[in-house]
């Protein structure tokens, strides 16, 4: 898979409202990532200028053969299974990665992520096949002393995949109404939300909703998608309501 490659400040990792965010490359492969790294000399301004190296799927996959989830809980049970990669991030925050039995596209990858995260208890606000995900061998500057993003540990478990996606089908699709995304993409030949799934998951609400209205769609219906779409959008917005209202308003006025 190609990926792309992040600077993010440090003063920003506190308040991810400054949006300071540097992409220095997109699209690249593994081998190219290091060349640019390089160019970049990202390990001095990592250590230095406390600049936070991270990547995230491009957009120009087609398909995924990677399954990740951000602040896995269940590290021994893990272990256990033999899973692909555990990396450590801070003292006591951990990021997971699970290898495939085959390619899937961006709506397999989150439902299978969706599984993942219940089964290992990892982080439901970053289900987006672009979520930024941390670099080995770079510092995480967000602590004092800084700490070393490390793999701890590799293992060769692949993981069915038509067997995670059973078993979303058994405790999700039904319980949660998560077939948002088969209906919308399938049926009504509408977009999801995961269509505009970004790192900063307001740009992608406001990118959606822009979407959304050009569709058509009254506020009501626009509502019950966020909510029913948006990753953790009651968690990660206190008055969650307004700021729906507020971002259909905008996207409205945009729009027209």
């Amino acid at each position: 898979m190609l990926i792309d490659l992040h600077f993010i400040s440090h003063r920003a990792l506190f308040d991810r409202s400054l949006n300071e965010k540097l992409t220095i490359a997109k699209s690249v492969n593994a081998s190219e990532a290091i060349i640019v790294l390089q160019k970049e000399n990202a390990f001095w301004k990592n250590k230095q200028r406390k600049e936070n190296v991270y990547f995230s799927y491009s957009k120009s996959n087609e398909a995924f053969d990677i399954a990740f989830i951000d602040d896995i809980q269940k590290i021994d049970k893990f272990k256990e299974k033999q899973h692909f990669l555990l990396v450590q991030t801070s003292s006591k925050k951990y990021q997971a990665y699970f290898k495939l039995s085959r390619f899937v596209n961006q709506f397999e990858l989150y439902k299978i992520q969706k599984a993942l995260c219940y089964v290992y208890s990892g982080d439901t606000g970053a289900l987006s096949p672009y979520q930024l995900k941390r670099l080995p061998t770079f510092y995480n500057t967000k602590y004092n002393p800084h700490f070393l993003v490390q793999v701890v540990f590799q293992g060769a478990k692949i993981l069915d995949v038509d067997k995670v996606l059973a078993f979303y089908e058994k405790h999700f699709e039904k319980v949660n109404n998560i077939n948002t995304y088969r209906r919308s993409n399938y049926q009504n030949k509408i977009k999801a939300w995961l269509d505009f799934a970004d790192s900063d998951l307001s740009v992608a609400d406001m990118k959606y909703v822009c979407y959304l209205v050009r569709m058509g769609l009254s506020d009501k219906e626009i509502t019950e998608r966020l909510l029913n779409e948006s990753p953790r959008i009651k968690e990660r917005k206190r008055n969650y309501k307004d700021y729906i209202e507020r971002t259909i308003r905008k996207a409205r006025q945009y729009v027209l």
